[in-house]
């Protein structure tokens, strides 16, 4: 099948957007379908549809027909890992989160999720948290703070850049910069954030 009218999309034709959605719904489904499928398989066609409705604004913007589908799968995969974000979120509190610090203060000790069932391991456990919160702590700021809500408290993108009021592209820069001062710490095993 061979991609629709750029133009005529931009347009507004009807009759193209037929032909666009033909052409660009296996994408979509595809895409949520590789995510949802084994946990939310009966949000697959919800998610492909919410897709092909930002495709759509997002029309004006590309130079060729043939980004479509790339970019479609894109928003797709994005939308459905934030569907199976949301799913887990409700299932650890609704959104509601609580710093690692507060949660080993209250019990005085790991959380069951993370404890191992032999005191070695929950020794060694215990030991690596404590360096990890030690070095997140060290982290130019907001990146030991924006490592922490991403990859501690599961928030997206989005909430992150609302919570520290940054643009939404500049969370990706500082989980990566941070990311890469935690590999150059660790890997030397001295101080240098």
């Amino acid at each position: 099948m061979t991609p629709p009218n750029l133009q005529a999309l931009r347009d507004g034709d009807a009759a193209e957007w037929d032909v666009a959605f033909r052409w660009l719904w296996p994408a979509a489904f595809g895409a949520a379908q590789a995510v949802l499928q084994p946990y939310l398989p009966a949000e697959v066609e919800d998610v492909a549809i919410e897709s092909l409705e930002e495709l759509v604004g997002e029309v004006k913007r590309l130079s060729t027909a043939e980004e479509m589908r790339p970019l479609l799968a894109k928003i797709a995969r994005n939308r459905a890992v934030s569907r199976l974000r949301e799913l887990y979120a409700a299932k650890r509190g609704a959104g509601q989160t609580e710093s690692y610090e507060a949660k080993q203060e209250a019990g005085g000790d790991l959380p069951e999720a993370i404890a191992p069932d032999d005191p070695v391991g929950a020794l060694e456990h215990k030991e690596l948290a404590e360096r990890l919160g030690r070095l997140l702590a060290e982290l130019k700021p907001p990146q030991g703070e924006m490592l922490a809500d991403y990859f501690l408290r599961g928030l997206t993108y989005e909430e992150i850049a609302k919570k520290h009021t940054v643009a939404l592209g500049t969370v990706g820069v500082y989980l990566k910069r941070g990311l890469a001062a935690m590999r150059r710490v660790w890997g030397r095993g001295g101080k240098d954030v």
